[in-house]
């Protein structure tokens, strides 16, 4: 089995690569508000929305126009690209279960520095390749690229964009995942909390660094230089990159954390059990702290880097409850935000809250996978005698494609 996965690099492009890449970039968001706007009066006209076909073939008929040079100078395989998104963005409008709003126009800005548009290129007979420390963008050339990792495959797309002060690219390829593990070793729990991001079902501890407390000081000092500043002079926009740049940083650091820690969460065992949490809703309640301690993206990391090692993850329902769960006999408390370790009312055990939650996780999905006939508890020879016992799990046959 394959999946499709996205690494990033950072270009260094000349002075006439850098004005192609921001004229490629404005195009695209030229050609995402013509769409739109077109989409948009094709409903007021008759109730329907052109799709990606439509679009496509729109495109197509522009190009031969004086007024439209614009798009012929674009890259077409790019034009396509942002017809469909602008078709996967109607379409989630519209869906039931999508929360997304109806797309709308996207903005410029009259300063250079400060835009934040991106293409996405296609890799259509190997027109996009890496040689000698370039990589070769259609129309723009060969842009220096610093090439931290190796290729896992061949290429698929390109994003290029421009963040924090930065020129990056977006590579998709495709990583072949290794056969489904027949016996797994292993299953631990994993709750995440607001003070530690992390805690194990086997002791394994991972605090939270707050990245953005570490520059909350230094944050404030610009938020406070910006509002002196006379808004659009030039002292205030060179005030705003460097709050941008700013949260880029931190912003780098939470990703580089949570890999970090996914990686290592894999590593422990060959069944990983997580809470299906709702991090949305959290973030309503606090936003700031939920952000920092990159609660989701943990979890999204650790399923992707499961799945490509052959190991299993699960996740037990999102209103199933793990915390004030006695460890000993299973009681039941209700405990409070404030309240990190708690006795248990029944067999008077003192126990921390979050060791107690990671393994309630752990003994939940255990139930879950058995139940669902994916594993099967299984007990090997070589453990008969032995004092320290390792759950072992067999995988069915009829749950291969889990």
């Amino acid at each position: 089995m394959k999946k499709t996965l996205r690494f990033n690099y950072r270009l260094n492009p000349t002075p006439t690569q850098e004005a192609k890449l921001i004229e490629f970039g404005a195009t695209a968001r030229g050609i995402w508000n013509l769409l739109l706007s077109e989409n948009i009066r094709r409903y007021e006209y008759d109730k329907t929305f052109l799709f990606y076909k439509e679009m496509a073939s729109l495109l197509k008929e522009l190009k031969p126009y004086e007024e439209f040079n614009w798009i012929k100078e674009f890259d077409s395989a790019a034009a396509q690209q942002v017809a469909r998104d602008l078709e996967i963005a109607l379409k989630n409008a519209f869906s039931k279960g999508r929360l997304q709003r109806f797309p709308k126009h996207k903005i410029s800005y009259k300063k250079q520095k400060l835009h934040n548009d991106s293409f996405r290129a296609v890799n259509n007979s190997n027109c996009i390749r890496i040689e000698d420390g370039a990589i070769s963008i259609p129309k723009v050339g060969k842009v220096p690229i610093i090439l931290h990792r190796e290729l896992a495959s061949k290429i698929k797309t390109v994003t290029i964009q421009y963040r924090h002060g930065k020129w990056e690219c977006s590579i998709t390829q495709e990583v072949e995942c290794k056969a489904a593990k027949r016996v797994l070793h292993g299953i631990v729990g994993f709750d995440i909390n607001s003070k530690q991001t992390v805690v194990g079902s086997n002791g394994f501890v991972a605090e939270n660094p707050k990245f953005l407390k570490q520059s909350k000081a230094k944050l404030t000092q610009l938020q406070r230089q910006l509002a002196r500043r006379n808004k659009g002079s030039n002292r205030w926009q060179e005030t705003k990159q460097r709050i941008n740049k700013l949260h880029g940083k931190i912003s780098r650091q939470r990703l580089d954390f949570a890999h970090k820690i996914s990686r290592q969460i894999t590593n422990e065992s060959d069944i990983l059990c997580f809470e299906n949490l709702n991090v949305r809703a959290m973030q309503k309640f606090n936003g700031s702290m939920v952000t920092d301690n990159v609660m989701g993206l943990i979890t999204q990391l650790s399923k992707y880097k499961a799945e490509i090692e052959g190991k299993l993850y699960h996740e037990i329902g999102r209103f199933q409850k793990s915390t004030g769960i006695c460890l000993e006999c299973s009681q039941h408390h209700t405990l409070s935000l404030s309240d990190r370790n708690f006795t248990c009312t029944a067999c008077q055990t003192y126990q921390s809250r979050d060791l107690s939650a990671a393994k309630s996780i752990v003994r939940t999905g255990e139930l879950d996978l058995i139940a669902a006939g994916i594993v099967a508890r299984v007990n090997p020879a070589s453990q008969h005698k032995s004092a320290i016992k390792t759950k072992v799990f067999e995988l069915l046959k009829f749950a291969a494609g889990y």
